[in-house]
């Protein structure tokens, strides 16, 4: 079941641990690649200063302000990036896709990456964004419509309590102690182990 709208108008750090384990899916004309969410970043509209919407609404970071579940597709270390809006219009809450453990369309990952190991294919922001062809051109779609060619499922997994964790966020120079990293700490496709 494709997720709804619904899903995504709630605060981050509501989304951010019930999105773990759903699958993120890629169509690319008709091929499909897809991969469970084992890590995610939570940021909070307002007072997170390394929110992309901190610093107020610009072009670049337009989705932030809009309706929940759209994707929000943007640039770190030359790299592509991607988050999922949440809340409601103009409260520019997000969570950040950081890592997938891949389901299908394995080869296309692997010939996007220039990579064999699986374990090179998603296991960050950038590689899970390159592997599955997450390109700017994403940027504003609606993730609730399954023709968007990017959207996510619940398939009917359920990951026990015991085997999340919540950790500080990675890389951040600001609000660099808040613990707003979910992560299923069994996976072996975590961006960085959890101890």
């Amino acid at each position: 079941m494709i997720l709804t709208q619904k899903f995504y108008e709630r605060s981050p750090l509501k989304v951010a641990p019930e999105i773990l384990g759903k699958v993120l899916v890629r169509n690319i004309s008709g091929q499909i690649i897809s991969g469970r969410i084992v890590e995610v970043e939570a940021y909070i509209a307002f007072i997170d200063e390394a929110a992309h919407s901190f610093r107020g609404k610009t072009k670049a970071n337009y989705p932030l302000f809009g309706k929940a579940g759209v994707a929000y597709v943007h640039s770190i270390h030359m790299q592509q990036c991607l988050d999922i809006v949440t809340e409601v219009e103009d409260v520019p809450g997000s969570v950040l896709i950081r890592a997938l453990e891949p389901l299908e369309g394995i080869e296309l990952m692997k010939q996007h990456r220039g990579k064999e190991n699986l374990k090179d294919l998603t296991t960050g922001p950038g590689k899970l964004c390159k592997a599955l062809s997450i390109t700017k051109e994403f940027n504003g779609v609606d993730v609730t419509n399954k023709e968007s060619g990017l959207y996510f499922l619940d398939d009917g997994v359920s990951i026990p309590p015991k085997d999340l964790v919540v950790t500080k966020r990675i890389g951040l120079s600001k609000a660099a102690d808040f613990e707003y990293r979910f992560c299923i700490k069994t996976s072996s496709y975590l961006s960085k182990r959890v101890s």
